[in-house]
Parts: C-alpha cells; structure tokens; sequence
C-alpha cells in the first residue's frame, strides 16, 4: 500500500462564479488527488499583490495523498486548466483568476526544487491563508520557522481584510 501523504491546500479565486469554482476544485481534488480530510470555512479577502474590483474567495483544504510532491503539483495544475485558470497573469505575478490552488504543506516536507518550495515561502506573510490555516490546524507546526499557524497569524504583519462568510453575511477576523 501506497504512503498517504497529508496535505495543506489553499483554494482561491476571484472570477464569477466563485463560489462554484471552489466547489468544482474540492470535488475534483477528492476524485483525482486523495481523500478530502477537513474543509475550513469560507472566507472572503481582498486582493494581494495586485488591485481588483473583485475580492477573493478562499478555503482550506486538508488531503491525504498518494501522490508525491511533483505529482500533486501536476495534478493541481490540471484541475486549475479545467477550472479555466489562465497561463499568463497580466502583470507576470498576480491577477483576478477563476481558481488557484497553493500548496500550503506537504506533510512536514522541505522541498526546493526550481518548480516547488514547500512549506510556500509566502504563507507567513499571508492574512487570507492564516485565518483558515489557523481555523483548521491552529497548531500545525511551519517545518522552517518553528512556530504554529496561530502563532503565524498572531504575529503576522498583513493587515488585509478576510471575512468569515456565514450564509449572506460577513463576519470580519
């Protein structure tokens, strides 16, 4: 039997429908990548890194996996093209998209590969993947910075705005 590998991922988009984006990612994840373990709340956030008229929607996905890390990383690829995720941003890095799944953690890996550094070197420094990171796994360890992610969220610097979203309501956090 194969080695089940537990796994972190962030779903985000901002194009409509949103919300039916992620649906459509979480169904495809549990069909095509592993057994959909934890699902966070959804929340609401404002764009990083770029401006848009549209906020974002995001959820945590916790997986368990056969795949390894390159794997799961084409397959994630594939679910985002099928979702109608675009090569090419507008600004090199980042721009409104359908859907966009981050790997947050990979068991407790370190990988540095030209294609793939896990834990993502950005999510410390991410309010919108700490607020759902710390909702389901507050006490998951970050393999490099030795803290856990409410620590992380506690001591992060973003000052974005993420909402909790509760049937047609905002709730901020």
């Amino acid at each position: 039997m194969a080695k089940r590998h537990t796994v972190y991922l962030l779903l985000g988009g901002n194009i409509h429908p949103r919300k039916a984006y992620l649906e459509k990612a979480i169904e495809l994840i549990g069909k095509e990548i592993g057994s959909v373990r934890k699902v966070s709340s959804l929340y609401e956030s404002e764009p990083w890194g770029f401006e848009a008229t549209v906020s974002f929607l995001n959820r945590l996905v916790v997986v368990e996996t056969p795949l390894g890390p390159l794997a799961l990383l084409k397959k994630i690829q594939e679910i985002e093209r099928r979702c109608g995720r675009l090569e090419k941003s507008e600004n090199g890095r980042y721009a409104s998209r359908t859907l966009d799944i981050d790997i947050l953690f990979f068991d407790d890996e370190v990988v540095n590969l030209p294609e793939l550094t896990l834990p993502h070197p950005r999510l410390a420094e991410r309010r919108f993947v700490l607020v759902p990171l710390a909702e389901v796994a507050p006490e998951k360890n970050h393999p490099v910075l030795g803290k856990n992610c409410l620590e992380l969220l506690t001591t992060c610097e973003d000052k974005g705005k993420v909402w909790k979203l509760k049937g047609k309501e905002f709730y901020a956090v």
